[in-house]
C-alpha cells in the first residue's frame, strides 16, 4: 500500500511530502531527498538521498517525511552529505515529533544553491559548469555547498532528476515519444536514457513507465 499526504501549511516550504508505505515496495524513482522516516514503535530514522531505487517489502507500515533541499542543513543542522542512505538515528518518538522538530528556527537558505537548484530543474542538459557560474561560484565551490544543502553532488542529483523529468514528460503524454522525451529531459539520446533508467531502477524507462501506470 501507497499513499501520499500534503505536508502541514506551516511546513511546506520545508517539507514536499509526508509518504506511507506498507508490504511490496512499488516500481518507484530514486528520491534524491532526505527523509526523515517513522518506524511503527515511533522511533525517528534520518536517510540519506538516493541514487537508484530502493526495492524489497516492508515487514511493517513506515512513514517518511521528506525534506527539501536545504531543510536538514537549515532547520536540522545537519549537513545533509553526513546523513547515510542506510539512515541514522533521530532523537524523538513519533510523527508529530518529527514535526515539531521541522519547525524548529531555520538559518538562512544558502541562496546561491537554491539557485543552482532552479537552474538544473530548467535545464538540466546543462554542464554543471555553467550553473557553477550563473551563480558565481567555482564548480569546487559548487561542489561543497550543493553536498552540505542536498547531499548528493551536482552531477549526481542532475542525473536522478533527468529520470524524474523523463517520466513527468511521458505522463503528460498519450503516445510517449521516447527518442523525443530524452532529448528534452537532457539525456545525450535514447540509449543514453535507456541505461540511465536501467542503471536507477533496474528496468528500461518504457517498462517502468508500464508498471507505474498499471500500478495505479
Amino acid at each position: 500500500m501507497t499513499s501520499d499526504l500534503a505536508p502541514p501549511g506551516d511546513l511546506a516550504g520545508r517539507v514536499s511530502r509526508i509518504w506511507r508505505r506498507s508490504g511490496e515496495l512499488p516500481p518507484a524513482l530514486p528520491q534524491p531527498s532526505v527523509d526523515l522516516l517513522v518506524f511503527a514503535d515511533g522511533s525517528l530514522w534520518l536517510t540519506g538521498p538516493e541514487t537508484e531505487a530502493r526495492t524489497g517489502s516492508l515487514t511493517e507500515p513506515l512513514t517518511g517525511v521528506r525534506l527539501r533541499p536545504g531543510t536538514c542543513a537549515s532547520v536540522l543542522g545537519i549537513a545533509a552529505d553526513e546523513v547515510p542512505l542506510a539512515g541514522m538515528p533521530f532523537p524523538g518518538g513519533g510523527l508529530d515529533a518529527a514535526l515539531e522538530a521541522l519547525r524548529a528556527p531555520a538559518r538562512p537558505f544558502d541562496r546561491a544553491i537554491e539557485q543552482a537548484l532552479f537552474a538544473m530543474r530548467t535545464a538540466p542538459a546543462a554542464p554543471i559548469s555553467d550553473h557553477a557560474a550563473a551563480v558565481g561560484l567555482s564548480e569546487r565551490q559548487l561542489r561543497r555547498r550543493f553536498l552540505v544543502a542536498v547531499g548528493l553532488s551536482p552531477k549526481a542529483y542532475t542525473r536522478v532528476l533527468r529520470l524524474h523529468q523523463a517520466m513527468a514528460l511521458a505522463r503528460s503524454s498519450s503516445a510517449p515519444c521516447w527518442a523525443e522525451i530524452a532529448i528534452r529531459s537532457g539525456f545525450y539520446d535514447q540509449p543514453h536514457m535507456l541505461a540511465e533508467f536501467r542503471r536507477a531502477v533496474g528496468m528500461s524507462c518504457v517498462r517502468f513507465f508500464q508498471s507505474a501506470t498499471v500500478g495505479g
